[in-house]
């Protein structure tokens, strides 16, 4: 049986140390930040108002709530020192973030290169939205991202990727490719939320910045929908200017769910990929299972340079069976009463999502495909329930 591989390269550390160690400012004599509920501040005078209006730096309140509040301050504070980056903004979703990124950097004719496998509406939003705009987009596998001079031209300003990517979880090596956009002043955009900045910070790499929907595992409960940037400086200010005019800001309550999900997400992760190793290695062995995909096993095309970048995995990997009939898949998911048959993932509860394969995934043929998100139930208990209803498959 496959064993599950550590990491030959110094990655994040200790992960209950990067957590409990966050600053806490001016809050010492509270544990949480407080939630405002106001859509303006209120000002003294016409002067002050006036200063109010202009507030797109993050200077002293009294400020529109648009601007930020006490609470996505905290939060954005608390992200920064995760990423290790010069500063962060917090988005009304991880999409939100995903797109005003791109539309602070593309302009009409412009050409970026992106993650073949890269989560699907991020594919939709660039194929149908962004292409009504003159801006073209290449999509790159793992292999040919290490092999940019053959895919970049001179409109190419923008490099996107999302490692281990969706479902398939093909893995960048981001270390060249930040080197080679470096030389070229092409601006590279990270999406790290299967990672978590406890297993992996790309700014540490020369990434310029790195998204996280907050939904998944930094919230960590399935209650919130945010999304998070964090930047080095060069692009910080430019990037908040674009989020205040968009009106593309988090509310109170979802940041106070980050906020309070970011102090359990080492213990949760830790859980979360203790049960999924149980997991990986009892499907490896069922005779219901074709295959087993995940970054961290070594039959994983992606392996070796999974290995350069992390000390562990997370909870999140997909399998394979012989294809079934429609009843007999049916049949499989109810008997899976703790996997919730849900898209969501990185929270508490298990989930389970069918789906298909990408065409160039070699040998998928005749397969079925399922995702799977481990949350923090008992491993044994998971693992009897799924062996089990894997039996409906054979």
């Amino acid at each position: 049986m496959p064993a599950i591989s550590k990491s030959t390269r110094p990655g994040a550390g200790n992960l209950k140390d990067r957590v409990t160690k966050m600053p806490h400012g001016e809050r010492e004599h509270f544990p949480h930040p407080p939630i405002f509920r106001f859509t303006s501040g209120i000002y003294s005078d016409c002067n002050e108002l006036k200063a109010g209006a202009q507030d797109v730096l993050k200077s002293d309140y009294p400020r529109y709530s648009r601007f930020g509040t006490p609470v996505t301050d905290a939060v954005e504070h608390e992200l920064t020192h995760l990423e290790r980056g010069y500063g962060s903004l917090s988005a009304c979703s991880g999409l939100a973030a995903i797109t005003s990124v791109l539309l602070s950097f593309l302009r009409p004719g412009d050409r970026m290169l992106i993650t073949r496998s890269v989560y699907e509406p991020v594919r939709r939003y660039v194929m149908t939205y962004l292409s009504r705009l003159g801006i073209s987009a290449t999509f790159l596998s793992s292999r040919e991202f290490t092999q940019l001079e053959r895919y970049v031209t001179e409109n190419t300003t923008l490099i996107y990727v999302e490692s281990p990517s969706s479902n398939v979880f093909e893995v960048t090596d981001i270390e060249v490719v930040a080197q080679f956009a470096k030389l070229r002043g092409i601006v590279t955009i990270m999406d790290n939320t299967w990672s978590t900045p406890l297993l992996l910070n790309p700014l540490r790499y020369g990434f310029d910045v790195v998204i996280h929907s907050a939904s998944k595992y930094l919230s960590g409960h399935s209650d919130a929908i945010i999304g998070t940037i964090t930047t080095t400086e060069q692009y910080y200010n430019p990037l908040r200017r674009y989020l205040i005019a968009s009106g593309m800001c988090a509310g109170g309550e979802e940041s106070f769910s980050l906020y309070k999900g970011l102090k359990t997400l080492a213990l949760r992760l830790t859980a979360q990929q203790k049960t999924t190793q149980g997991l990986t290695e009892m499907l490896t062995a069922h005779p219901a299972v074709r295959r087993v995909v995940s970054p961290v096993l070594p039959a994983h095309t992606d392996h070796e340079v999974f290995r350069k970048y992390y000390q562990q995995g997370n909870g999140i990997f997909s399998f394979a069976v012989t294809k079934p009939k429609d009843s007999q898949r049916d049949v499989f998911l109810r008997r899976l009463a703790h996997f919730k048959l849900a898209y969501g993932w990185g929270g508490t509860e298990s989930c389970i999502i069918p789906f298909s394969a990408p065409d160039w995934l070699p040998e998928s043929d005749g397969l079925s495909f399922f995702r799977i998100s481990v949350g923090i139930e008992e491993e044994g208990m998971l693992k009897t329930e799924l062996s089990t209803a894997l039996l409906e498959l054979m």
